[in-house]
């Protein structure tokens, strides 16, 4: 039926079809034919579609008979309608364009990672390619590094964060330094958490085996340690792990004037475990042998009443100390230096003098021990026994027994 129509009616109809499309508009048809330098679509509306190869967004070095086909269907947006030549220019370059810039834009806003292709190295910076758009990469957003040649980043693909973004000036700045920032942060804290997940696990590690071994502690036995540190009141001593203390007064049987003049940092020992705290994690250490405790080997060679050779030590206005044997000091009072009244200790005994001298008191568990000179050199008292009659008939005094012995050899 159409084609009785006349020329004037089928004018009005292609006019009234093309009323309904203006240029920003898309429009979509098929290419009925290449040409090296455009495509042309068939479209509806009577006019024929034309697409010059500058909006086609070809990729770069692609020809245009490598992208299209005969029949193909292609969107673009029309950029202008021409009634004399019945032609419609369109672009697909723009429609691309139009939902790139969005893709872009909504990039820009939610901070977004876009991937970007640079492909032109200047001294200021790169050209790089997302999709249908060209952005820049200034030099200091190349790299979280100085970049002096940005030639060695040309055909590299790059993930940016989009900077700024201006339509109207056609520009588009894009940042890979802040991305791989980000992700240098990334991997120092992983490493920091591995790190510390480690640490924690020596930590945890090391604790386990320091209360294994503080439970394995028993008072009196003997361990092996490394003196790690010296202090003026004693040594501490590690047992592979745990550390213990020894006290000076530990270190000897005998006395110690200075804790270096017995052990150096560094030296590897054999101690006694004297006593393990398990609230305060305290271990109490002595290199003194308990079994060799002089005080309790002279308790089995002697007691109260038992006389001793003893060297004075110390002498003190009340009294001197004599060491009695390696390890075991005694005092001597004053008071039993002599019969007679001493009114100063260095008019009997001092430093130096070996004197004997009897035990008076004795205590081995708590380490005392008092001498007396005067216990050798007092006179014994006369047994007056024989003297005192107990039957009923003559009961006399003491009084007249001592006057009766000593008038007997007068009358003599």
């Amino acid at each position: 039926m159409e084609n009785n129509l006349t020329m004037q009616e089928l004018l009005d109809m292609q006019e009234q079809e093309l009323s309904k499309i203006n240029v920003d508009d898309e429009i979509t048809g098929k290419v009925v034919k290449i040409n090296h330098d455009s495509l042309v679509l068939g479209l509806e509306v009577g006019f024929d579609g034309l697409v010059p190869v500058s909006e086609l967004n070809l990729e770069r070095g692609q020809d245009i008979e490598e992208a299209y086909k005969i029949d193909d269907e292609v969107t673009g947006i029309i950029t202008n309608i021409s009634y004399k030549d019945a032609t419609i220019k369109i672009s697909v370059l723009k429609l691309e364009q139009r939902s790139d810039l969005k893709e872009i834009i909504d990039a820009l806003e939610e901070r977004k990672i876009i991937n970007v292709h640079a492909y032109k190295a200047l001294d200021r910076g790169l050209y790089v390619q997302y999709k249908s758009y060209t952005m820049f990469m200034p030099i200091s957003q190349i790299d979280t590094k100085f970049v002096k040649d940005t030639s060695e980043y040309v055909g590299r693909d790059l993930d940016a964060y989009v900077k700024e973004v201006n339509p109207r000036k056609n520009r588009i700045i894009v940042s890979h330094r802040e991305v791989a920032q980000e992700i240098l942060d990334a991997e120092r804290k992983e490493r920091r958490a591995k790190i510390k997940a480690e640490r924690e696990a020596e930590r945890a590690r090391i604790k386990a085996e320091r209360e294994a071994l503080f439970a394995s502690l028993v008072e009196g036995e003997k361990r092996k340690g490394k003196v790690t540190n010296i202090m003026p009141y004693g040594a501490f001593i590690d047992l592979g792990g745990v550390e213990g203390l020894a006290h000076i007064n530990n270190l000897s049987w005998t006395r110690v004037e200075s804790v270096e003049s017995v052990l150096n940092v560094g030296d590897e020992v054999e101690v006694f475990v004297q006593s393990v705290d398990p609230e305060t994690k305290r271990i109490a250490l002595a290199l003194k042998d308990p079994d060799k405790d002089p005080w309790k080997l002279i308790a089995d060679e002697v007691s109260v009443g038992s006389v001793v050779e003893a060297t004075v030590l110390r002498i003190i206005e009340k009294g001197a100390f004599l060491q009695v044997k390696e390890g075991v000091e005694a005092y001597l009072p004053i008071g039993e230096l002599s019969e007679g009244r001493v009114n100063r200790v260095e008019d009997v005994v001092n430093v130096g003098d070996t004197v004997k001298a009897a035990i008076i008191k004795f205590n081995a568990d708590n380490k005392r021990m008092m001498l007396s000179i005067r216990e050798l050199t007092r006179e014994p008292e006369e047994d007056l026994s024989q003297y005192m009659s107990v039957g009923d008939d003559t009961i006399g005094n003491i009084g007249d027994v001592l006057k009766e012995k000593h008038e007997t050899p007068e009358a003599e």
